[in-house]
């Protein structure tokens, strides 16, 4: 007999491409992905615009296009700023939606919900439930500014101490050891003090001193090292040899707002000694605190914050920029969904009455930006090796799916989404350069020696604007703007030849050759108001909204979600199981993310947040009338 399901539960995985996904389930394993489809229904042509995070979550949690809840791009305009891309800010956080959560509409009905690690969730509004925090990619994350490195952490980002020059770390050199204490017996030690900046948090810290001592543990030269706040060997952090991670650290931090002092965990690894210690890097992960990232506050006490690190980004900076390798990055996978469980579990073992869970989880998406490339590459190893890191990547994330279906039970009704695909890295389109070649916009192209921009040219930044000279300014990921006079900062063109720029600007990016290809990079120009018809065209759209061919977009964020390039695809993962959802059923025609709200609201009896406009997937129910 087919049974209404008590509660819904929302699994999220940040870039999962179904395409990958069933190619590697017909090669075999990932058998937790398998079992929800043959327990569920799966919907291969899953669809959302802009192909890019923020908005698309914020889809997921309201069931409202972008046009609606006002995110129609990874970051965000502040209105009445310059045009100019620096003023923009990325676009997490539930302050700047203007549309309804699920979460917040079945609070006001005394429902208890629980959010995890959710892009859009953070602050929370939420009288009963628990969230832990979701103002960016990682838990214990936030990546409202635009500055630096993209992201601020609870407590620091991570760091590296090494021989070597690394922009993110410390340079030092080991000498004879000194002023050691309780030191063993050991042949010739040397040590290094070095001073930690540690950059990137949320609230700066104090630096602090670390001590490094290098030793030997037989005859072949140095070979183990040990860290110690002090110059106190019985008071070490641990001790470790070439290629070890160390066990996670938990260490007093001094915030410098305040002068409270918090715990903190990290692990190292150590990734580099030379028999004779010229040659020395020690991997130092980011660092999370306890609080501030979780609502209500008092809600810290039901996680254990001692046995894992949360790995933010997987260290794909640091890989980056030569400091770890691939099978280093694979390892942080573990950490980090292993912070991601021990959060989970702990929070669900303390609200046993919870009603709704949402959660999100980001390795894959970090692994595409670095990798989606390397697996069309036509070099046989290259490909191997990505597929190899992919395949493990996955598999984490499989055995995760598979905690979090036991956990929730069998009387929940869960969605497993992905927010947009990907496809491999091609041509990058210089907005600017088809608007200057225009007579319409004027710039200068910049080479940034800042550490953080890795790449000399992606996304059409790398240049600087001249907002004075320029009639159009690009702006984001699909957006150009007529520079109005009176409107913005340094407005240039007059209100009644606004039609006549933006009739302009269209021409332009349509006629537009790119100088490598010699082929019309741009799919589709319209104005704004035409761009309702897919769902964007709100307040944070530009006056121009454009979409590209698939194979010139930097990995996702520019095209149609139905974008097929090489082995990537722009289409987002999308299926269900629990009670009345058929079982082994796969859709056949497209949805929308818009469409998750809707339909778990309908299949559990809850109420509708106020602006959701998708529509219940009735297609999947066993019974669309069980509930009324």
């Amino acid at each position: 007999m087919t049974q209404k399901a008590k509660r819904a539960a929302l699994i999220g995985y940040d870039c999962l491409i179904p395409k990958r996904l069933m190619k590697m389930l017909d090669e075999g394993g990932l058998d937790n992905f398998r079992r929800f489809m043959k327990e569920g229904s799966f919907i291969p042509e899953g669809y959302n615009l802009p192909t890019v995070t923020p908005p698309s979550w914020a889809t997921i949690c309201t069931g409202a296009y972008p046009r609606t809840h006002g995110v129609e791009d990874y970051y965000y305009y502040h209105e009445g700023q310059s045009l100019d891309y620096k003023f923009t800010s990325q676009a997490f956080g539930s302050s700047i939606l203007t549309a309804e959560t699920i979460w917040d509409r079945w609070d006001r009905v005394g429902k208890k919900c629980l959010v995890i690690n959710y892009p859009m969730g953070w602050p929370s509004r939420m009288k009963n439930g628990v969230m832990v925090m979701g103002q960016g990619l990682s838990p214990a994350e936030t990546r409202w500014p635009l500055h630096g490195n993209e992201h601020r952490e609870f407590l620091a980002s991570e760091s590296v101490i090494s021989t070597e020059f690394y922009p993110m770390g410390v340079q030092a050199h080991f000498d004879d050891a000194t002023g050691w204490k309780n030191l063993p017996e050991m042949d010739e030690p040397l040590d290094m003090s070095v001073k930690l900046h540690f950059k990137e948090g949320v609230d700066p810290v104090e630096d602090q001193t670390w001590h490094v001592l290098a030793w030997q543990s037989g005859n072949e030269g140095y070979d183990r090292i040990t860290v110690a706040p002090e110059k106190d060997f019985s008071k070490a952090f641990f001790t470790i040899s070439l290629g070890e991670w160390s066990e996670p650290v938990e260490h007093d931090f001094r915030v410098i707002a305040g002068g409270r002092s918090e715990k903190g965990v990290f692990r190292c690894k150590l990734m580099q000694l030379s028999d004779d210690a010229e040659e020395f890097k020690l991997y130092v992960s980011g660092i999370a605190g306890r609080t501030g990232f979780i609502a209500p506050p008092e809600a810290a006490a039901q996680i254990d914050f001692s046995k894992q690190i949360t790995a933010n980004d997987i260290g794909l900076v640091a890989f980056l920029h030569g400091i770890i390798d691939t099978e280093t990055v694979c390892e942080l996978v573990e950490f980090h969904s292993a912070w991601l469980w021990n959060t989970i579990s702990c929070v669900l073992k303390a609200n046993p009455d919870w009603d709704l869970f949402y959660m999100h989880s980001h390795p894959i998406d970090w692994f595409y930006h670095g990798w989606l490339s390397a697996l069309d590459s036509k070099d046989e190893k290259v490909r191997a090796a990505a597929e190899k890191m992919e395949r493990h990547i996955y598999t984490v994330e499989d055995r995760l799916l598979g905690k979090l279906m036991d956990a929730l039970g069998e009387d929940t009704l869960i969605c497993c989404c992905s927010d947009h695909g990907a496809t491999p890295l091609g041509p990058i389109l210089n907005t600017a350069h088809a608007l200057k070649q225009a007579g319409l916009c004027s710039y200068e192209p910049k080479k940034s020696e800042n550490y953080w921009d890795i790449y000399e040219e992606t996304e059409g930044f790398n240049y600087v604007l001249d907002v004075s000279k320029s009639k159009a300014v690009p702006q984001r990921y699909m957006f150009v703007y007529v520079n109005l006079k009176g409107k913005y900062p340094g407005g240039i063109v007059e209100p009644e030849d606004y039609e006549k720029v933006r009739s302009e600007i269209i021409d332009a990016l349509l006629d537009y050759r790119h100088p490598e290809t010699g082929e019309r990079p741009v799919l589709i120009a319209l104005r704004r108001e035409d761009a309702q018809v897919f769902g964007m065209g709100g307040s944070q759209a530009g006056d121009v909204v454009y979409v590209l061919k698939p194979e010139y977009m930097a990995e996702h964020g520019y095209g149609l979600p139905t974008g097929e390039s090489g082995c990537g695809s722009l289409k987002n993962l999308l299926m269900f199981r629990g009670p009345n959802v058929k079982k082994g059923y796969v859709y056949p025609r497209p949805r929308w993310l818009a469409d998750i709200v809707p339909t778990l609201c309908y299949m559990t009896g809850q109420p509708v947040p106020a602006d959701t406009e998708g529509a219940p997937i009735y297609q999947i129910m066993e019974d669309p009338n069980l509930v009324k």
